[in-house]
């Protein structure tokens, strides 16, 4: 079922939120009612992707302005060789994480967050973004690794909180990611599902 526009789905939401599953599910289920759907995820499988996700598993630490820019660059090339060309062919794409994550991440380290959104200037608007909430704690039970918890969880909250004031402002659409995966799973794609029946009906 091909779509005469594409349409471009994101998900967002702290560490241990839920994320990658489902985006996944969600993809998953979009092939099953016959959609051409593209997983993809920040840091993307690129040359500087590779670099941060290799930074990151060694828990090296750049200044966060620095962090801002190679997750810039790396959304520039992401955008021009994996989502652009898919969404140009009527397919959807669903990203795991994306600008707003530079915000809600970066933002949380003291980067000044219109600098933040003017590096990224480049970077276009998803037909929907969602953000997934799950409480610090809770997410942090999930996945325990890296700095002391009582660190990580403080980190953690001053993302959520960003990620809130998003989600307040209207960039981002709540969702409750404290719950059973199948009820989450649901909502997620009948909001994906009226977000491609609003692309397609404004690209008649």
């Amino acid at each position: 079922m091909s779509l005469k526009v594409g349409v471009f789905i994101v998900i967002e939401g702290i560490d241990g939120a839920g994320k990658t599953l489902h985006s996944k599910n969600l993809c998953l289920q979009l092939h099953r009612r016959g959609y051409p759907t593209r997983y993809t995820a920040e840091p993307s499988r690129n040359v500087i992707g590779r670099l941060l996700r290799r930074e990151f598993l060694n828990r090296r630490k750049a200044p966060p302005e620095v962090e801002t820019l190679l997750f810039a660059a790396d959304r520039l090339q992401h955008l021009r060789e994996e989502v652009m060309p898919t969404l140009r062919r009527g397919g959807i794409v669903v990203s795991d994480r994306y600008l707003y994550a530079s915000i809600a991440y970066q933002g949380a380290q003291k980067v000044d967050i219109e600098w933040i959104r003017c590096v990224n200037s480049f970077a276009p608007k998803p037909d929907l973004a969602i953000y997934l909430d799950v409480p610090a704690d809770v997410a942090m039970s999930r996945i325990r690794r890296g700095r002391s918890l009582m660190e990580r969880l403080e980190f953690e909250k001053r993302v959520r909180a960003i990620y809130l004031k998003l989600v307040k402002d209207g960039e981002l659409t709540y969702v409750d990611g404290d719950r059973p995966v199948e009820d989450v799973d649901e909502d997620i794609l009948n909001l994906t599902i009226e977000a491609i029946t609003k692309k397609h009906r404004g690209a008649r």
